[in-house]
C-alpha cells in the first residue's frame, strides 16, 4: 500500500521533482542499470524466444513490431498486449503457459552468444565499491541471474528488483521505486530518489525513471538519442562516461 501511495505522488509530482537542484539532491549515491539492452545484447534472444512462443499460436511477430511496440514491457505485459493486438485476448492463465513457454526457449538458446555491451564490464569496474549498485529490469530474476552467472557480473550488483518482484511495467516508475526501497532499508536509509542515477535504452524506461524522480542517462543500444530525450545525458557507449562519473550530474 505504502509503495502505491508512494508511486502516485511521485508520478503527480514528476515535474517539480526532475527540476531539483543538484544542491538539493545532493551526491550520487546509487547506480541502477536497466538489464537487456544496456548491459548485454540480449533483446535478440528475448525476441526469438517470443517468436517461437507467438508461432506455437499461428501468429508471427516481426523484429520491427518487437523494437517499436514492445521493447520495454515485461513477459506478462508482452503476450497480453500481443495477443489483444492480434484479436485475440488471453486468459491469465493462458498468459501464465506462455510465459512458462518463452521462458524455456529463452533458457534453450542460452548456449547462443550473449555480447556484453562495449565499456559496461569497465564501467563497473570504476564504480564498484563507490555506489551502492543494483539493476532494475522488466526482464524475469531467474532470466537475469542466468546471464549474470554465465557472464561472471553477479559481483557487481547488489540485487536485482525484476518483473517478478513488480505489477506494472515501465513506464511506472514502481521497479525503481521498489530499487529506492531496497537500498534504504539494506544499506543507506537516508538515500534519496535524486541521488540515484539511472542507465536506460528504452523511451519508456527513462520515463519510468524520471517519474521515479531519479536522474537518467539514456545509452543508444537501442534506439536513437531523440527517442531518449528525456534523460539527463544521452549516450552512445560506457566509454563515453568512464573517468568523468559522476561528474555532470
Amino acid at each position: 500500500m505504502f509503495l502505491c501511495i508512494l508511486e502516485c505522488v511521485i508520478t503527480v509530482t514528476y515535474d517539480t521533482n526532475v527540476r531539483k537542484s543538484k544542491k538539493e539532491n545532493g551526491m550520487i549515491k546509487a547506480v541502477i542499470f536497466d538489464f537487456d539492452g544496456v548491459i548485454v545484447d540480449s533483446e535478440p534472444l528475448h525476441l526469438r524466444a517470443f517468436q517461437r512462443t507467438v508461432e506455437t499460436l499461428g501468429l508471427k511477430l516481426s523484429p520491427t513490431d518487437y523494437y517499436s511496440q514492445y521493447l520495454a514491457y515485461d513477459d506478462k505485459t508482452f503476450f497480453r498486449k500481443f495477443l489483444e493486438d492480434n484479436g485475440q485476448p488471453g486468459s491469465e492463465r493462458e498468459i501464465v503457459r506462455l510465459v512458462r513457454e518463452k521462458g524455456i526457449f529463452f533458457e534453450k538458446m542460452m548456449g547462443e552468444d550473449i555480447r556484453i555491451f562495449p565499456g559496461v564490464i569497465e564501467f563497473l569496474e570504476t564504480i564498484q565499491g563507490r555506489f551502492h549498485i543494483a539493476i532494475g529490469s522488466g526482464a524475469l530474476t531467474e532470466e537475469i541471474n542466468l546471464i549474470l552467472n554465465n557472464k561472471a557480473l553477479s559481483e557487481f550488483f547488489g540485487f536485482i528488483v525484476g518483473a517478478d518482484d513488480t505489477e506494472n511495467p515501465k513506464p511506472s516508475p514502481e521497479v525503481y521505486l521498489k530499487c529506492l526501497e531496497k537500498f534504504r532499508r539494506d544499506y543507506d536509509r537516508t538515500i534519496i530518489a535524486g541521488q540515484c542515477v539511472v542507465f536506460e535504452d528504452s523511451p519508456h524506461g527513462v520515463l519510468a525513471a524520471r517519474r521515479a524522480g531519479m536522474r537518467c542517462v539514456g545509452i543508444t543500444n537501442s534506439c536513437g538519442g531523440g527517442e531518449l530525450e528525456l534523460a539527463d545525458r544521452v549516450l552512445g557507449s560506457f566509454f563515453d562516461i568512464i573517468g568523468n562519473f559522476p561528474d555532470g550530474f
